[in-house]
This record gives structure tokens, sequence and C-alpha cells, in this order.
């Protein structure tokens, strides 16, 4: 779909228009002369076509407006674009001023470019015959404010990056081994002028990342640990981001169920947002603060070589772990990759990762979780989110938490106990975060990937944490 702002309200007659109303609020009054408007309730997931001596319009419902929000917007443009393609209409049109008029905060139109963009999402690439789009071809958008275009120029960078991030984790795992999603960094590299840096399994061992190797012992498909830096010249501390990417995870030795075993080509999902992140980036030109990505990529399978559970392996940091659970590998690769964020002196570190079942089980498919070792950090993770519909439930790194991880015969073991597990999983990951640098994890687990087919989403793959790091920058931009 193509996004396009008009020089003046007049260039909105090329296309229905689209109104959003709220309970109580009348369509004739919105747009006076319209057939049929009357006893439009404005209720959530409302619609109603019609037609009127200035052109047809489509109206939207936005349920309670003492309840509107951000997340209520988005479902809307999604009901929109979905209802569009159902009447055939080739192209919608928005008027800024009755966006403007509506009770929600920060920018509706750059949110309203943002959501349309990934309402209008399909995953076709595997596809011999795509079928028809099923979405509007264009989108008309004018208001008066002069700085529309740049915002609307950011709103749709944000978007690519959240589309990327969706499509690398719906590609089958043959499709995106370790080394595709290298070259997808590098493509970015070649395009932004990012500095990338991809480190091969040889490699990976000589810098003693113990932990990292021993998940890709089992693999013919060789591991890559992918370094992207926006900007080395940049002396300040950067923000360091940390993404696990397991191409596809059986659990090696300790072989998971085979239901639904094929969702595990999106164990990625932290590492694929991340890349999303520096393509909206790049495409954005953002370049305020100085970011890198560590992406440890592998598939965790079994084979003659792979780690067998008790086996003892030494992280980069000296530390030894005794791996009880080959299935507890995401937290293994991230081990390593957050020991090598120390050369960079980062001013904060942040992992995201597909990391546990116990997180789906404790906060279900529409919330992530986040560990923090600050209060500041958590809450500019979780305010971020929640701008962008993107939710944080914050969860606790309390010390008698560790005791568990103790192991007998080396300084930890890779699982604990199953009752807290998300929680003995991120103080794991603490052990290997470097002295006085301010970390968060967050555990993507459940909202990475959906199953519905509603609102903004399609099933599959969501894109979910590229929009919260991109907000996380702005806290740290000058």
């Amino acid at each position: 779909m193509h996004i396009q702002i008009v020089e003046n309200r007049a260039g909105l007659e090329q296309g229905v228009r689209l109104l959003f109303l709220p309970e109580g609020r009348e369509l004739e009054a919105e747009w006076p002369g319209l057939t049929g408007a009357q006893g439009f309730s404005g209720k959530a997931g409302r619609v109603r076509l019609v037609a009127g001596s200035r052109g047809m319009a489509l109206a939207v419902g936005l349920g309670d407006a003492e309840k509107l929000d951000m997340d209520c917007f988005r479902a809307a443009v999604g009901t929109a674009m979905r209802t569009a393609a159902s009447q055939e209409i080739e192209t919608l049109s928005v008027d800024g001023e009755q966006i403007a008029s509506l009770p929600l905060e920060g920018d509706p139109l750059a949110e309203l470019s943002i959501a349309a963009t990934l309402a209008a999402y399909r995953f076709v690439a595997f596809k011999s015959e795509p079928g028809e789009e099923d979405c509007p071809a264009s989108l008309l958008l004018w208001s008066p404010e002069q700085d529309l275009p740049g915002r609307v120029d950011k709103a749709l960078a944000v978007a690519s990056g959240v589309r990327l991030a969706r499509d690398l984790v719906n590609t089958p795992a043959n499709a995106a081994t370790p080394e595709d999603l290298a070259r997808t960094a590098r493509e970015l590299g070649a395009e932004f002028g990012f500095k990338v840096d991809v480190f091969g399994p040889r490699e990976i061992e000589d810098m003693g990342m113990g932990c990292f190797a021993s998940v890709f012992r089992g693999s013919d498909t060789p591991a890559r640990f992918i370094v992207l830096d926006s900007d080395p010249e940049d002396s300040r501390p950067p923000l360091v981001f940390a993404g696990k990417g397991v191409t596809f995870d059986t659990g090696g030795i300790s072989l998971k169920p085979s239901a639904k075993m094929h969702e595990m080509k999106g164990d990625m999902a932290g590492a694929a947002a991340i890349l999303g992140l520096f393509k909206a980036m790049g495409l954005a030109g953002r370049r305020g603060r100085r970011v890198v990505g560590l992406l440890p990529c592998t598939e965790n399978v079994p084979g003659s070589r792979a780690t067998k559970p008790g086996d003892v392996v030494t992280a980069m940091n000296g530390k030894t772990v005794e791996i009880l659970n080959t299935d507890a590998e995401g937290r293994l690769i991230l081990a390593d990759a957050l020991c090598y964020a120390a050369r960079f002196q980062p001013e904060i570190l942040v992992d995201l990762a597909t990391l546990t079942g116990a997180c789906l089980i404790a906060l279900g498919t529409k919330v992530a979780a986040v560990f923090s070792t600050t209060e500041e950090l958590d809450l500019r993770i979780r305010e971020g989110g929640s701008r962008t519909g993107e939710r944080f439930w914050p969860m606790p790194l309390w010390v008698e938490y560790g005791k568990p991880l103790k192991s007998d015969v080396a300084d930890l073991k890779n699982i604990a106990a199953r009752e807290g597990g998300t929680i003995f999983a991120a103080l794991f990951l603490k052990s290997f975060v470097p002295a006085g640098v301010d970390w968060a994890h967050l555990d993507i687990a459940g909202p990475a990937w959906t199953d519905e087919d509603a609102s903004i989403f399609r099933p599959g793959g969501t894109g979910f944490g590229v929009r919260t790091l991109w907000e996380l920058i702005g806290f740290y931009e000058d």
C-alpha cells in the first residue's frame, strides 16, 4: 500500500473518506450530506460505508471515548484496512483535522501510517500464486501541519523495520539460516553505512565463547555471530542490544515434542527485531546515538557432536556452566553475547529473546516480561512499549532466586526448578552482564508470534520489540 500526502484538502476527493468516530459522535455532523449516516453507533469494530454529495465515506467505530487510546485506534485502523479490501476500495483518504479532533495523545497521523502499513502486511515469499492484495492500493493524507511529511517518513521507516522483522521470523529455517541473517546485516550495512562484522564457528570458539559454541556443535549449518555498529566513530558509550538468533530450535539432545515444532523457526525473533531496528534507523537517517547490535545466531539440533546433558562449558568471562538441559540454549548463546558487550563499555545493555515457555504460562501471548537492574531503565522500556502497543510486565531479580542456579560441579547450571523458570533464566543471564552496566532482559516469548488474524496482525511473526527499542533510543538522544 502506498501512503501519499496531498497538498490540499481537495486532493482527498480522489479516495473514499475514512472517518473515525467514538461513541456519541454523530456521523452526519462529521461530514454533512451523507445518506444513511443516521444511527451509526461508533462502537468498536462497527463500520458503515455511506455516500453523499461530496463522495463516499467509510465510518469506523472507536468505542467509548473515555476509554479511547492508541491501542483502540490501531485496532480501528486495522478494521478499516480489512473492510476497505472487502469492499474493493482502491483508495482511502484521511483528513488530518478530523483525526486531530479525536481525544488521542501522541501523533495519531504517524500512528495511522504505521498501523495501516502493518495491517497491509502479507507474507507471500514462498507462494507460487500470491493472490491479490487484501488492502487498499493507496492511502491519501492531508493536514495543515507543515512537518507532516517528515513525521510520516519516520513512521514508515519504523513500519518497514517491523515488516523486516516479521519477514525474517516467518521465513522457513532452511531459508533463514545464520548466514542468511548475516547477509541481511551486510546488506543493511552496505545500504546505510553501518559497520558489520560477522564471525564464524572457529572465530567464536577462539574468542572463548564456550556457551555459544556448545549450542551449535550438533548442527552442520555454520553459526554466525553478527555485530552491527551504527557509528563506530562516536566515542560516547553506545546503547547495546543483544538478540537471540536461534534459527531453528529442536531442543538439541533434550528434544522438544513434535507438536508445533515448526514454529521454532521463529526462535530468532530477538535477532530479527534488532535487524528491523537497524533498517528503521537507516531509512530514517537516525544518527543521534550510537547503537550496537549483537546477534548470536545458530541452529539447536541433535547430532553426533551435540552437547549432552551434564556437559560443562566455559563462557567468555571464564565462568563454567553445567548444561542440564540443551533446550535451555537461548541463555547460553546470549551469555557470551553479554560478555562480548563489555568491550563497548555500554551506557545500557538490553537483550531480547523468545527465551522461556514459562513466560507464556505467566503472562500469556500479549505481554512480554522485563527484568532490569535499574528502575529508570525498566520504566523507559515499559513507557516506550506502552506508547507503541508493545506491553511489558516487570519481573523480579531477587537474590534468593539465584541460589538454585548454583551447580555442584561448575559455577552455574543452565536450569533450576520448573516453577519460576522465567526468573531463573533472567538471573542466569545476569551472571554474564559486565559490572556496572545498566541491563535489562526482555523475554518476548509470548508476543513475538501470533495465531490471530485481526487488527494489524496476521498469523506468524509480529515484529515485536522493534518499536520498543526505537522508543528507547529516543530517551538517550541529545
